[in-house]
């Protein structure tokens, strides 16, 4: 037995040779140097916390606490340990399994004698116990073993399964790192969503003013018989207009307001923003420079993800091909016991050993390990198409979210101009009144000019602040690792 042990070891040692862990696939995707719309950027680089960059000290409260107390982090956080827990089984299965059995036992049992009543009175007066009616016997038995088993990964097959648990467990980390930054970048939206829709309430609640006295002003002319009815609905219609666009925005700005509050793991019954120092839609930072296509990849959490699956699928196709080749497995067995009756019978004692090994290969299996070595490459150059079409779509829309940025902050300048000549406007229209050079009416209308100006201009600030969040997401800014990753 034992030169038949070694005799298969060393088979498996030289064999193991042709074993891979993994197979080696590559992406068919040839990665620019630089990207083409990034020239102009020049905001910080440091994007791991981008919420510092706007200085607003409200917006850092609650995305710090979000990462702490949000309840889907919680989730991600709970399936990552679940991920490393398989990791460690399959790293198991690797070692040797041992085993201890122990037990004890009390027997009695009482036997009718055989033999006729005149042999046992001849026994019985020659003082034999063999003369008795029956037989009565008690006694105890225990014993004590170890069994140990071993299968030894001579081809890889379970070191590549220890590989695949472990890109898994990658995976599932990238995925939390990208649940940590939905979260920031969704309080972050709806703090801007939020903080937009105060202002223009306020600009709304100037323009019903504005309206509401020009509608005033409307109606002592038409008295005056110096306008028409219809130049006083169509102001009243305006006037309504206004108020009825106004009517939903509190009530949008409430349920933005609930989002931050379960976003950042708060009852949202009773939770208002506190006020902020600064209006933070006017100190919009400029986009991050310095940013290239494979420190994007590098850095992007679903992109890392969607590798680690590439490579756990490799170790699994690896692991599949592995049962085309044999397994060997060792076991070994001890145990010891005694036996005791309760007779002049001595106790019986022994301990015995058995240690054996063994060799299993496929020889017909009906084409079962040759389909599911083809299932594993499908799964693999699956995992790896997805992989490439995700890496072009990053490309694609770190690009897009630079060039809409850029283009945004040149609108918003133009409306800022734009805005700045109409309140000019609307000054100098109110002076032209006083001293009787112009109409109230049209120093009016100059007002609400410049109001709709400033609502289209708050809305195009939301747009940018929006799109850079966006393109935050697109560069992987917004997730931290912790030491224990």
């Amino acid at each position: 037995m034992n030169k038949w042990l070694y005799v298969s070891l060393l088979t498996g040692l030289i064999l193991s040779g042709c074993a891979k862990d993994q197979v080696q696939v590559e992406s068919q995707v040839m990665l620019p140097l630089q990207f083409d719309q990034t020239d102009m950027a020049k905001g910080s680089a440091e994007i791991a916390q981008w919420w510092q960059n706007w200085n607003d000290p409200v917006l850092n409260r609650l995305i710090e606490q979000g990462l702490t107390t949000n309840h889907e982090l919680k989730v991600a956080l709970e399936n990552l340990q679940a991920a490393r827990s398989t990791t460690q089984l399959a790293e198991a299965d690797l070692k040797p399994a041992l085993g201890a059995n122990a037990g004890v036992s009390a027997h009695q049992f009482q036997l009718d004698n055989p033999l006729n009543s005149d042999v046992k009175n001849v026994l019985s007066q020659l003082g034999s116990s063999l003369g008795d009616d029956n037989f009565n016997f008690s006694g105890h038995a225990q014993h004590m073993g170890f069994i140990a088993s071993w299968e030894l990964d001579i081809f890889g097959q379970k070191k590549s399964d220890v590989d695949a648990a472990r890109y898994a467990s990658l995976a599932t980390m990238q995925q939390w790192y990208g649940a940590q930054m939905l979260v920031a970048s969704d309080i972050a939206q709806n703090y801007f969503t939020v903080r937009s829709l105060q202002q223009r309430i306020k600009i709304g609640d100037h323009t019903v003013a504005t309206l509401q006295q020009l509608k005033r002003y409307a109606q002592g002319r038409f008295r005056a018989g110096q306008i028409t009815d219809y130049d006083v609905k169509d102001v009243d219609a305006k006037l309504t207009a206004v108020q009825a666009q106004l009517a939903t925005l509190q009530a949008q700005a409430d349920a933005y307001q609930r989002n931050i509050a379960v976003l950042t793991g708060q009852v949202p019954q009773g939770f208002k923003l506190a006020a902020s120092p600064q209006n933070i839609l006017q100190h919009i930072p400029a986009p991050p420079q310095g940013q290239r296509p494979l420190q994007i990849l590098n850095r992007r959490p679903d992109i890392q993800a969607k590798q680690a699956v590439v490579q756990a699928y490799s170790a699994k196709r690896a692991s599949a091909q592995a049962d085309l080749l044999p397994r060997f497995n060792m076991q070994f067995f001890w145990q010891t016991g005694q036996l005791s009756l309760d007779s002049d019978l001595p106790d019986l004692k022994g301990y015995g050993g058995l240690v054996s090994a063994g060799m299993t290969l496929p020889i017909f299996t009906a084409g079962r390990i040759h389909h599911n070595i083809e299932i594993s490459d499908h799964r693999l150059q699956a995992a790896l198409a997805d992989y490439d079409h995700a890496v072009l779509k990053a490309l694609a829309e770190v690009d897009s979210s630079y060039q809409l940025q850029f283009a945004l902050s040149r609108q918003n300048l133009l409306l800022a101009q734009a805005l700045h000549k109409a309140n000019q406007q609307a000054k100098d229209a109110s002076t032209l009144y006083r001293y009787g050079q112009m109409t109230l009416d049209r120093a009016l209308s100059a007002r609400l000019t410049a109001n709709e100006l400033a609502d289209k201009q708050v809305q195009g600030k939301l747009a940018q602040a929006q799109n850079l969040l966006d393109l935050y997401k697109t560069l992987g800014g917004g997730w931290q690792s912790t030491q224990s990753d």
